[in-house]
């Protein structure tokens, strides 16, 4: 079976890593929106808890294998069981369940797997992700959710691979260095 490409996909304020507030996006950028959409598009989305409800409000994102993780998947198994099967939402008790539910899964429907957050799941997928997709926002912004620190992992198991700037924000991609992988893998 194919390996898949586990890729960790944010947006975060420069400044203060503010990545939410009330369950939302502190701002509005419609390019950074699309370009999620269409990277995201036929692969699967792993997120949290607070991401499925509050982001989503609880509605699956069309075209991807979406997994759910929740320290308790029973109750929303059972209130979202009649969408399981007719667009691909699953519920889990952990990252790690997440993983190995998209590699049972996978059966090349998708080669990548977008981790979509919340922190918490961010956190848990920092290390675990093979490239980083973040949108860096100029500015301070307020917020009750941050993404994890990361800039101590920067040149020591991920590389800058490339930087594309916009105004008002700018698309940092940063790729697992190939020796991070491979001890990772023994």
């Amino acid at each position: 079976m194919k390996q898949f490409e586990i890729i960790l996909i944010a947006a975060l304020a420069e400044t203060n890593r503010v990545i939410g507030k009330d369950g939302k996006l502190p701002w509005r950028i419609p390019e950074d929106s699309r370009r999620f959409q269409q990277m995201t598009k036929g692969n699967a989305v792993i997120m949290g808890r607070h991401t499925w409800e509050y982001d989503l409000e609880k509605r699956p994102l069309k075209r991807r294998f979406n997994v759910v993780v929740t320290s308790n998947p029973e109750p929303y198994q059972a209130e979202f069981g009649f969408l399981q099967g007719q667009v691909g939402l699953q519920f889990v008790a952990s990252l790690p369940q997440a993983l190995e539910l998209c590699r049972t899964w996978q059966q090349a429907f998708w080669e990548k797997v977008f981790i979509v957050g919340g922190a918490r799941i961010y956190a848990e997928g920092l290390l675990l992700s093979d490239r980083w997709e973040l949108t860096l926002v100029e500015g301070q912004y307020e917020g009750d959710t941050v993404f994890p620190e990361y800039h101590h992992l920067i040149d020591v198991q991920f590389k800058l691979v490339s930087l594309e700037q916009h105004a008002g924000y700018r698309y940092e991609t940063y790729q697992k260095n190939s020796a991070t992988s491979l001890l990772a893998v023994s």
